[in-house]
């Protein structure tokens, strides 16, 4: 787990409330410290909340001299966001193609200042009735080019910029997939152009969905239950309904223990066991966790050789999405898999595989049975 002390990780959560305007506590704090927090804040992607965080705490500027360059950079990085996003908008404004903005590029208006909330990249969703349309158009209209498609979005990158264009929510988990599939039902006209945004509840069940997805496919960092705390405390919404919704794809007890942990972060709850054992596997990488974890969330349900066998075969409804006919023609499952294995030909394919499988089947067995229990704890 991360080398961090709780009282050092109490001092760490101190910074991040006052970075978010939250609290201003006074604390006393060692150049070496300091220097621990410019690590995490560099794997959480938090840096420019840990510096307004040390700033407002008035922690001298020789101290803060060390995270300046990096500062200065997530900041210009996010000024190049919010350009490039004013340049997504007014293209499909104009030609009046529907979308919501996902991710960072919504959350980031709850907080304090937008420059707080970094992101790798721009989330914008359309119709797959209006994709085709919407590409050719920002290609035309802006610098952003079409890179790669997936089962969900097409890649596209600007000069500086990258861009996800959304047609569809899908995790590839059929039960996510159940609700994040309806995600249109969920949207209504911002009065903004043609900008839609997902009703308060259901943005707090894509939020809790898109975790969920990344903590069993590597883990969880900080800055998404930051996300999730501004949402329940700088939104109005329905938590009946919020908890119906995440009913659905057995989300409930994972919903209440992330509201736990982003409680307890923000100084408001006392730890329980399960959020101490929930934190220490947050902490233990970056923003989206590690490999390690990830290995640890595949073998939940199937370990060493058997995980290894669901790999070459994994559920109907997966393979069937990953390796669908583009013409959209349904084929008996042998043909997906087919398709699947023939994609493993490749020499950086193998060499994947093969590195995957071997850390699978060497998996720390102690690391793996702490995982499975704190699965069991969060319901999934």
């Amino acid at each position: 787990m991360m080398g961090l002390d709780q009282e050092t990780r109490e001092k760490l959560y101190a910074v991040i409330r006052a970075g978010m305007g939250v609290s201003n506590p006074s604390l006393e704090l060692t150049d070496e410290e300091v220097s621990a927090f410019l690590k995490v804040a560099g794997k959480q992607s938090i840096l420019p909340i840990l510096y307004r965080g040390l700033k407002n705490m008035g922690v001298s500027e020789d101290s803060l001299a060390k995270y300046e360059y990096n500062r200065s950079k997530s900041e210009y990085r996010a000024i190049q966001h919010d350009n490039a996003l004013r340049m997504i908008r007014d293209t499909l404004d104009a030609e009046g193609i529907p979308y919501v903005l996902l991710k960072g590029a919504v959350l980031r208006n709850l907080y304090p200042t937008i420059i707080l909330r970094t992101s790798s990249d721009i989330d914008v969703l359309v119709r797959e009735s209006d994709i085709e349309r919407a590409v050719c158009l920002l290609e035309q209209k802006t610098d952003f080019k079409k890179a790669k498609e997936s089962y969900h979005d097409i890649s596209m990158f600007g000069s500086r910029v990258h861009l996800e264009l959304h047609f569809s929510l899908k995790e590839n988990d059929e039960k996510l997939d159940q609700l994040l599939t309806k995600a249109w039902e969920y949207a209504e006209s911002s009065g903004e152009g043609s900008m839609f945004s997902f009703t308060p509840e259901y943005q707090i069940f894509y939020i809790i969905a898109h975790m969920s997805y990344h903590f069993l496919h590597g883990g969880l960092g900080i800055r998404p239950f930051l996300d999730l705390w501004l949402l329940r405390n700088k939104t109005q919404y329905d938590e009946p309904r919020v908890e119906e919704l995440l009913s659905q794809c057995d989300l409930v007890q994972f919903y209440k223990e992330c509201c736990y942990l982003s409680d307890v972060w923000m100084g408001e709850k006392d730890h329980t066991q399960t959020s101490e054992l929930f934190e220490d596997f947050c902490l233990s990488g970056s923003v989206f966790g590690n490999e390690k974890f990830r290995i640890a969330g595949t073998q939940r349900n199937k370990r060493g050789w058997r995980y290894v066998c669901s790999r070459a075969f994994p559920p109907r409804y997966q393979v069937k999405e990953y390796y669908k006919d583009p013409s959209g023609k349904d084929h008996m499952l042998p043909y997906y898999y087919v398709k699947r294995w023939r994609s493993w030909l490749s020499k950086e394919r193998r060499g994947d595989l093969s590195r995957q499988i071997n850390a699978t089947v060497k998996s720390d067995k102690e690391y793996q049975n702490m995982a499975d229990d704190l699965f069991r704890r969060l319901g999934i």
